[in-house]
């Protein structure tokens, strides 16, 4: 296992830490403003670059390490110092040529606005540029930078303090930068070398330090246990035959194996009580569900788990999008030949499309019964979602320990972010109800269809009573017994608590 250097010595990191001052997340807002910072979010390059000018340090980093722009050599010279040129070229961070300087790789400030990071440092990603801004086919060891799906699973992890994280597929090191603030070691895997170089990189210029191991998966940390583990694979669906051209996306193995692999491996991986969170595609056919599927892979995990599914794909709109974020053109010999070879495969596996999800998995307590939930979640939730990831758990192991007279003799609270929603028409006696629902404003941001006794119901839940008052109230107010409204109410409540639309008070 072969130790990862950073590309620049301590002394340097330390000299471009100075010079890239300025170019954080505050300093570059301050300079876009909100339209321009949110281009350069979204990946416009070019929209988020309109109306900057000047020689100030800010904007020659910027030019440099976002557009990719050269600048003149004095200018660079002055913008990196006290860092020397040469020491940059020297690390493969810039190239020098005809009195010109050009960033061979992309440095960009990362982190929240004013959020937290560790040892109140400022973070930086050095990753490769993308085709949008260096034209042309990516390198077979591409490395991905700050991008939308690692920020979705970010967002999405939980943030609790922890002994030992795990970064599954680091890549530049994104995914490690946050467990930095809430783990006590972090080991970050990768099977691209070039990539461990960026991460140490990334990791030594935002002051933390990472175990980086090289290998495959989990094969690097063999049975060590982790109480986080965050895994952002290749998980792309293809024949497997990329990995020597696209390693940053490809795994090497046929169809959605990959994400088999780490939800059957994870498991033996987590120690007591942890928490593993991964993105993931998964094949779709006529065969069997996508809950069938992907269920198979949580046979005898041991663990808790919740499986969101958010879309599907088709095939020649998966094959299309994947060849162009590798940056080909269109219409070339190499594009249809992959097209084709790509598209073929996809017939003959029978799959009608490819869909797009996230796996969330808790190592379940010795003897207790794992809970396992798969959900369509096609709705624009609400991000960070983590906070709402971990409620879920909670509520989930709630209801598994109340029997129905517990939960009739509990005390609910709907949330303020619960609203409900009412559409009636004109009829012979006037207005009627059409519609009722219930909508989450925040988080998950649910929906779900009742009618006026359910609302009722909801309604009364402030946490002044317990639930078996409310269905007393409505039982009585229908003329029918407790009993059998007890029976008719109970699955929806407990629905509603599994969703967030009830919660139960703190002390119940």
């Amino acid at each position: 296992m072969r130790v990862s250097k950073a590309l620049l010595d301590d002394q340097d990191i330390d000299h471009l830490r100075q010079a890239l001052s300025e170019y954080t997340v505050q300093g570059v807002q301050e300079l876009l403003g909100d339209a321009g910072a949110a281009a350069l979010q979204r990946g416009d390059v070019l929209g988020a670059s309109r109306g900057f000018e000047g020689d100030e340090p800010v904007v020659t980093l910027l030019r440099l390490f976002v557009l990719g722009e050269a600048v003149s050599e004095e200018l660079a010279r002055k913008t990196f110092a006290p860092l020397p040129l040469e020491s940059a070229a020297a690390g493969g961070v810039i190239e020098l040529s005809a009195g010109e300087a050009r960033a061979q790789v992309t440095i960009r400030p990362y982190g929240e606005l004013g959020g937290d990071t560790a040892r109140g440092l400022p973070w930086w990603v050095v990753s490769d540029f993308g085709f949008d801004v260096r034209p042309g086919v990516v390198r077979p060891d591409h490395v991905l930078g700050v991008n939308g799906s690692g920020q979705l699973l970010a967002g999405s992890t939980p943030r609790l303090e922890v002994a030992r994280a795990l970064d599954i597929g680091t890549g530049a090191g994104m995914q490690s930068l946050h467990l930095g603030t809430h783990s006590g070691s972090i080991v970050a895997t990768d099977i691209n070398e070039r990539a461990l170089r960026f991460a140490a990189t990334t990791a030594a210029l935002s002051g933390q330090t990472w175990d980086l191991r090289h290998g495959s998966l989990l094969e690097p940390v063999g049975d060590e246990l982790f109480d986080l583990i965050v895994a952002n694979p290749p998980y792309i669906v293809s024949p497997g035959t990329g990995i020597e051209t696209h390693s940053y996306r490809d795994s090497g193995m046929a169809g959605d194996a990959v994400c088999e692999a780490l939800v059957r491996g994870m498991p033996a991986r987590l120690a007591p009580g942890g928490t593993a969170q991964m993105l993931g595609n998964w094949i779709i056919t006529d065969g069997e569900t996508w809950e069938e599927h992907v269920g198979g892979w949580l046979d005898g995990s041991g663990c808790d788990a919740w499986v969101w599914q958010w879309g599907v794909t088709e095939p020649a709109e998966y094959v299309n999008l994947w060849l162009a974020d590798a940056g080909g053109t269109p219409g070339s010999e190499t594009w249809i030949r992959e097209y084709t070879q790509w598209r073929d495969w996809f017939e003959s596996i029978g799959a009608r499309g490819v869909a797009s999800g996230m796996i969330t998995l808790w190592r379940a307590d010795e003897g207790v019964e794992p809970i396992v939930e798969m959900d369509e979640v096609p709705q624009a939730f609400e991000q960070p979602i983590a906070a709402e990831i971990a409620s879920w758990h909670l509520r989930q192991r709630w209801l598994a320990g109340q029997t129905d007279i517990q939960l009739l003799d509990a005390r609910l609270v709907a949330p303020p972010f619960v609203v409900l929603d009412r559409m009636d028409q004109v009829g012979e006696n006037g207005w009627e109800p059409l519609n009722r629902r219930l909508r989450q404003v925040r988080g998950m941001r649910w929906e779900a269809g009742i009618d006026d006794s359910i609302a009722t119901i909801v309604g009364g839940c402030t946490g002044a009573s317990h639930l078996a008052t409310q269905v007393a109230l409505l039982a009585d107010s229908l003329g029918r017994p407790f009993s059998e409204m007890a029976e008719a109410v109970l699955p929806l409540v407990r629905h509603f608590i599994a969703r967030g639309f009830l919660l139960p008070r703190d002390d119940t």
